[in-house]
């Protein structure tokens, strides 16, 4: 019998081979980046108690939905592909327990794995957007912000949400900076990006200084996205020069956000990602679907859905779907 593959927030691993998926203990860190010990499931400084995990602990081949319930995780299953994902720990856990950002595996436009913080110290912006998004546009814009104020110490790191570094390599090969690929969605989970653009400012200690924001390089688009470039930007240039922090300061736990149906429609979305890559498009729009209807709102998903079951991201659905949301809302797509 075929094997399943158990996808989670940090890689995979083969499951069992009967009716449901299971994890083997000694892949539990592979997947989920959960180290089984005697004490309980610790990641860095962070343990779950055995007593509080319960029977799971000892569990030598534990089933995925019993890993993902002791870890109030969401889990997202595909029996005919036999397919399971985990997603990211739920709000009492998830992401940063505190304003720390952490660093996240992507690929560079090359395909080669790359740190999100591979560039070292500094004050960063690390600025998501996508091929599928107008943003992508906006590049050049950021790296004039970058070259502004290099002497003053600022990075810019471009994370494209995007399947594929091909689809990327047309727009970050203009630009002359970091430009990283997230293939597997590792950074729009850990951050629980609701759309892009978003821009997250990350200060020498590696600490989110400022609530992750829809924010643009200059006012091409504005009329689209009703978003002013200039105040994000001198915000900015303050806080590079003169160290001045914006109002909107991260507290602890400034992750952590997400709704339920949120948190199902991201493992939904990841599992269309693995079977879209096995080749199981009828397969992969069904979970894209799933996903869809269960976070209607999060562009993320929805846009980033289109493209990835062949619709138009730039076509009158989606045009037609943006005035809807925003007759709906007043304003622009949320961060």
């Amino acid at each position: 019998m075929e094997t399943w593959r158990v996808v989670g927030e940090t890689g995979s691993a083969s499951g069992g081979t009967g009716p449901e998926a299971a994890l083997a203990a000694a892949d539990l860190a592979t997947v989920t980046g959960w180290a089984p010990k005697p004490e309980g499931w610790c990641r860095g400084d962070e343990c779950i108690p055995a007593a509080v995990l319960g029977a799971v602990a000892g569990d030598a081949t534990p089933p995925v939905a019993a890993v993902a319930a002791a870890l109030g995780a969401a889990v997202a299953v595909d029996d005919d592909h036999r397919i399971a994902v985990i997603g990211h720990r739920g709000p009492a856990g998830s992401g940063p327990a505190s304003a720390d950002a952490p660093d996240v595996e992507l690929v560079g436009l090359d395909g080669e794995p790359r740190a999100l913080f591979g560039e070292g110290p500094g004050k960063t912006l690390v600025v998501a957007f996508a091929s599928w998004c107008g943003c992508r546009h906006d590049l050049p814009g950021w790296q004039a912000l970058r070259d502004e104020l290099t002497a003053d110490g600022l990075r810019v790191v471009a994370v494209a949400v995007d399947e594929s570094p091909a689809d990327v390599v047309p727009f970050g090969e203009v630009v002359d900076l970091p430009v990283l690929v997230d293939v597997d969605r590792r950074f729009a989970d850990t951050y629980e990006l609701l759309n892009v653009p978003t821009v997250v400012w990350v200060d020498e200690d590696r600490r989110v200084v400022r609530r992750p924001s829809t924010e643009f390089s200059d006012d091409s688009f504005r009329e689209f996205h009703g978003v002013p470039s200039g105040p994000h930007l001198d915000a900015v240039r303050r806080w590079v020069r003169d160290g001045e922090l914006p109002d909107d300061l991260p507290a602890r736990g400034w992750t952590g956000a997400l709704s339920s149906e949120q948190r199902q429609a991201r493992v939904e979305f990841r599992l269309a990602l693995e079977l879209l890559r096995r080749g199981e498009r009828e397969a992969a729009a069904a979970h894209v679907a799933a996903a869809d209807a269960l976070a209607p709102d999060d562009l993320s998903i929805w846009r980033a859905g289109m493209q990835l079951v062949g619709e138009d991201p730039f076509g009158e659905a989606f045009l037609e779907r943006y005035a809807d949301w925003r007759t709906r809302h007043g304003g622009p797509l949320p961060a």
